[in-house]
């Protein structure tokens, strides 16, 4: 312990010679810059990857598949919008026929009516001949519940008739409309259509060739950041060699050698530097022309953009969106017209199935009727003085008898004509409603219209940034790099030294030939031995060399 008021002696260790502290400043210097200079090349290498990956996005933001199915979709629709007054043409002739032959089946159902109530009031004309004999009364009474039965029957098909004209009217009305549309939308419109399809396929050409472009621009570009990764490996090689000069410098410093043979060393150092610079020079100057190389690249990418975006103003694909937008305006009347022309077809269906159903029923009118004739007829042989009286309104019943039989046949046959029409109308299906694919081919359009200005719009954005870093990156690496005079500064500083030494005599080569084996020992580069062989003496020659050296890692 230390008595009081004595002071601790602290020994500092020597500072390194002037020549050793400055290289080494220099190699910690080196690494700093070449972090900064990887950090530049860095955003660099990012910023066009992201540039080249969103041109690549912009091409498949209408890939083939897409682009084909969306063609064929406005192609299609074209061809049913032009074939669409034909159409409505021929849906009118049909739906004519079904009016046609709905009000004949009308007349015939009310033709029946009429006969239900004639038979009705040959009932009441019968019990007044009759005088009221009970046996008349009660035949008329049981009649009367069969017409009832009849007219409740026939009434019902008057209600289905009803609904079918209703039906009917609201699907001539919506088609009138539609031939209005049609009358200015056919020929231009399905003439712009299949225009919009023909320039939808040129688009989808042109953004492959851009495909194949930005292929080319991107092989280019990944080529020059390999060569550039490559130069910056100089940061690390050219360090490496300046610890090497730095540790030999260590060695000639650790003992006291002949003045001869520190200069030879000394020179051997010098060169070894000399070649530093010109090695570092050569591959810095390489990475900041790599660098600036990528500058025309980056302008091709930047015009691709440039075109794209014109492609956008020029309004393509929302000429396109437009189009396809108007030709939706005659689709969705079209579309709601043939849903009223399905919802008829359904009702008419329906209409006969339930009408069919009802033949039964109007064939046992019939039969009642003529039940009622024959049985008539009978009751007045039974009862001759009441008969003879009854027997002229049973003639009547007998006629009207008939032509409600042959009615019932005509409504029968009536029937079977409306099942084949609605079948014609419904054999028409859905080939007029051209919905469905349009609005696939908008859906595809709009999507590649929205990804499109995204993306141009960052692209740009990314292109300019980057040509400002490449720009202020190869001026600011220019001053990073400029290291070669300080180097220069210290190898001339060693040659001037080793310069007003002696030569060395025999005495010194014992000195050397420890030395220059020891120095060898601390290469990792063959272009640092190739520079060490022409400083040894005669009989000497490097030994053990490594099996790799690293200037081949590089």
């Amino acid at each position: 312990m230390m008595s009081p008021g004595t002071r601790e002696l602290v020994v500092a260790s020597p500072p390194p010679p002037p020549i050793r502290y400055a290289l080494t400043q220099i190699a910690a210097e080196l690494d700093a810059r070449f972090v900064r200079a990887g950090d530049a090349l860095a955003a660099a290498i990012e910023l066009s990857e992201q540039i080249v990956g969103g041109l690549d996005a912009i091409v498949s933001a209408l890939d083939a598949r897409d682009a084909d199915a969306a063609t064929d979709d406005l192609a299609e629709v074209a061809a049913a919008i032009t074939a669409l007054p034909a159409a409505l043409t021929a849906r009118g002739r049909r739906i004519a026929t079904i009016t046609d032959i709905a009000a004949l089946l009308r007349a015939h159902v009310l033709d029946m009516h009429r006969s239900l109530r004639m038979l009705r009031a040959y009932g009441m004309n019968i019990k007044i001949a009759a005088a009221g004999e009970a046996q008349f009364v009660s035949f008329v009474e049981g009649m009367e519940d069969k017409i009832a039965a009849g007219e409740a029957l026939l009434i019902e098909v008057i209600r289905a008739l009803n609904a079918l004209d209703a039906a009917v009217v609201g699907v001539q009305q919506a088609d009138r409309r539609l031939a209005g549309d049609c009358a200015h939308a056919v020929p231009a419109l399905p003439q712009r259509l299949l225009a919009d399809a023909r320039a939808l396929g040129e688009h989808r050409s042109g953004s492959a060739q851009i495909a194949v472009r930005v292929g080319a621009i991107a092989r280019a570009i990944q080529a020059k950041v390999a060569r550039l990764l490559h130069a910056m490996q100089i940061g690390d090689r050219t360090r490496q060699r300046l610890d090497h000069v730095v540790a030999a410098l260590e060695l000639l410093d650790a003992r006291a050698y002949p003045p001869a043979a520190r200069a030879h060393v000394e020179r051997l150092l010098a060169a070894q530097l000399a070649q530093i610079v010109q090695d570092f020079e050569r591959e810095t100057g390489a990475l900041i022309g790599n660098l600036q190389g990528l500058l025309p690249d980056v302008a091709a990418l930047g015009a691709l953009l440039a075109d794209r975006a014109g492609e956008v103003d020029r309004g393509t694909l929302i000429r396109l969106d437009r189009s396809v937008s108007d030709a939706d305006r005659i689709i969705v009347p079209l579309r709601a017209a043939q849903r009223q022309a399905e919802e008829m077809g359904r009702l008419i269906a329906a209409t006969v199935s339930d009408l069919t159903a009802r033949l039964d029923g109007l064939g046992a009118i019939r039969t009642d009727v003529q039940e009622i004739a024959t049985n008539t007829r009978l009751l007045c042989r039974q009862h001759s003085d009441i008969g003879r009286a009854v027997a002229v309104v049973a003639q009547e019943v007998e006629l009207s008898a008939s032509g409600l039989g042959t009615t019932a046949t005509e409504v029968g046959r009536t029937i079977g004509e409306l099942g084949t029409a609605q079948r014609l109308l419904g054999d028409e299906g859905g080939g007029i409603d051209g919905g469905a694919r349009l609005g696939r081919a908008l859906t595809t359009i709009r999507t590649a219209v929205t990804r499109t200005e995204r993306l141009v719009r960052d692209g740009s954005e990314d292109a300019r940034r980057l040509v400002a870093l490449l720009e202020t990156s190869a001026a600011e690496l220019g001053r990073e790099f400029a290291l070669g005079g300080p180097i220069t500064q210290v190898q001339a500083l060693l040659s001037e030294r080793a310069e007003a030494a002696p030569v060395p005599a025999p005495a010194d080569e014992g000195a050397l030939r420890t030395l220059l084996p020891a120095i060898a020992d601390l290469y990792t580069m063959a272009s640092e031995r190739d520079i060490h062989v022409d400083f040894l003496l005669p009989g000497m020659a490097l030994i053990g060399h490594p099996a790799h050296d690293e200037d081949g890692l590089f």
